[in-house]
């Protein structure tokens, strides 16, 4: 049935952050209290992500949302509702950035090991739960990241280890596209197109970041 496929997807993907978060907690060297709070934005930005799925899944399907709502919430979403969702939280974190002073690069290092250690416990469930064979590669391309993030966290600043990070996982993800019939973020068929354009502006940043510094 859609509706319990959905109830499985949502299980497999809070435990799987569960455990992102409490990986960010007990390996963190920052005070308790400044975990406490980072655990709260990311949190709370995780939740609005999540509704803005839902709100970009009734927005490209309004027709059938209008006629038949449960037909549209009973079925997961698909990726286009998951690009729609990531451009309204990026306008939302940039609309933070503006009015608050949201220190967008300490968010995103904080993030890292949560997904990195969500993913590949989404992708370790994935093989365990379901047998999917096709889990493997994003198993493994995890643990590089993994490794990689734990090699360099100390050894370099924080803003070349996430163009570091992030080129490695575009490039790690643009690899399985080919290899495999297609990749996924958390069960979303991602479009190779998304993994450069992630990569891409990331690099822009980056570049205008160093200049900006440099200057």
């Amino acid at each position: 049935m859609p509706s319990t496929t959905v109830l499985m997807t949502i299980a497999i993907n809070v435990i799987s952050f569960v455990v992102g978060f409490l990986a960010y907690y007990l390996t963190s060297n920052l005070s308790s209290t400044a975990k406490r709070k980072n655990l709260e934005l990311m949190i709370s930005y995780l939740i609005n992500l999540v509704l803005f799925i839902w709100v970009a899944k009734v927005v490209l399907q309004l027709p059938l949302f209008l006629s038949d709502p449960i037909a549209v919430l009973a079925y997961p979403s698909d990726a286009q509702a998951f690009y729609l969702a990531l451009i309204l939280l990026a306008i939302q974190i940039s609309y933070q950035v503006k009015k608050n002073g949201l220190q967008i690069q300490n968010l995103l290092v904080n993030y890292i090991p949560v997904l990195i250690v969500a993913s590949f416990t989404y992708h370790f469930m994935d093989i365990v739960w379901h047998d999917n064979p096709l889990a493997w590669g994003n198993f493994v391309l995890m643990i590089l990241l993994l490794l990689l993030f734990l090699l360099l966290r100390e050894r370099i600043q924080d803003h070349i280890l996430l163009i570091s990070l992030t080129i490695s996982w575009m490039s790690g993800k643009l690899i399985l596209s080919y290899l495999l019939p297609f990749t996924t973020i958390f069960r979303y068929m991602i479009h190779p197109l998304f993994l450069i354009t992630v990569g891409m502006i990331s690099l822009i940043i980056f570049i205008f970041k160093r200049k900006r510094v440099s200057s």
